[in-house]
């Protein structure tokens, strides 16, 4: 990964003191505990996404964030080739570049029951080393009205992402691609995203580690993997870009010091051509971890 310049923080900080302000500001959060959907987990070769289960002890604590207009986008940016959080390796960024399927969280799921209100549609872009996209959308799902847990999108055919760019480095790195998720029903309100959650588990007295033994780090972005968030809000016609970040529901600070930003519970689920990282896993490696 390319770490970023004195340009780029300062770059940052102003995004950090605008996702303080802006999107977070209008919007309803509630924390929820939720599962991972182990036993329901597709066939796969290799996933990635970025924010933390930490399990306590089995169930983790997210955040729910509701309160969208119609219109607004929200996204993650995925780098191929990033560590992900709660596996066992990166992605071979050079080999694992089909995408084959998206995971999602709703903690409403009122699209099913009231459809034409709550629905989205879930986009793929190229995009920049800031998480904005370049080009017109690679893939588009068309109207989607997401259900309560979560939501599994089959990308028909697989989409390959060979054509994006990378950031240089040794060993070569992946394409970067933004999936984005457009509220485009008459009431926008809904879904009710999920994000996840530091400062619940850690005020329960849960350890902070995902549920690969790989340590939580936070405040993110200050201590973090990543010197920057993936997750954020875009606005309508991606008005804010870099997009702002959302801060932790109970984070009293006005730049996010104390438990820092929030990751959208997303994962991406990558066909690999040859070598990968990582193998498909299965309910009984999941239960190893613990043994």
């Amino acid at each position: 990964m390319r770490y970023p310049g004195i340009a780029f923080m300062a770059l940052m900080l102003v995004a950090l003191m605008l996702a303080a302000a802006a999107p977070a500001a209008a919007l309803e959060i509630q924390a929820f505990q939720m599962k991972e959907d182990f036993d329901s987990e597709p066939l796969y070769d290799v996933t990635l996404n970025y924010y933390y289960y930490i399990p306590c002890p089995t169930y983790s604590w997210f955040w729910s964030y509701t309160g969208w207009e119609p219109g607004d986008i929200i996204g993650t940016w995925f780098h191929i080739g990033d560590l992900s959080t709660g596996d066992v390796g990166p992605a071979d960024p050079l080999n694992c570049q089909t995408l084959e399927q998206l995971r999602v969280l709703d903690f409403a799921g009122y699209g099913w029951s009231r459809p034409g209100m709550f629905t989205v549609e879930f986009d793929v872009y190229c995009c920049d080393e800031y998480g904005c996209p370049v080009g017109p959308s690679l893939w588009n799902s068309g109207p989607e009205e997401t259900r309560f847990a979560w939501n599994y999108l089959e990308i028909d055919p697989p989409l390959e992402l060979c054509n994006c760019p990378a950031v240089p480095g040794d060993p070569a790195s992946g394409p970067r691609i933004l999936v984005t998720a457009t509220h485009t029903g008459t009431d926008g309100i809904y879904p009710q995203w999920g994000m996840d959650n530091i400062s619940t588990a850690l005020e329960q007295g849960c350890p902070a580690h995902d549920y690969g033994c790989l340590p939580a780090l936070y405040p993110r972005p200050y201590s973090s993997h990543y010197p920057t968030m993936h997750s954020g809000f875009y606005g309508q016609d991606f008005v804010y870009c870099p997009p702002q970040w959302w801060k932790d529901g109970r984070d009293p600070t006005p730049d996010g010091t104390q438990y820092g930003f929030l990751e959208l519970t997303w994962r991406i689920y990558l066909a690999c051509a040859g070598p990968s990282a990582n193998q498909p896993t299965t309910w009984s490696s999941i239960k190893s971890m613990y043994r």
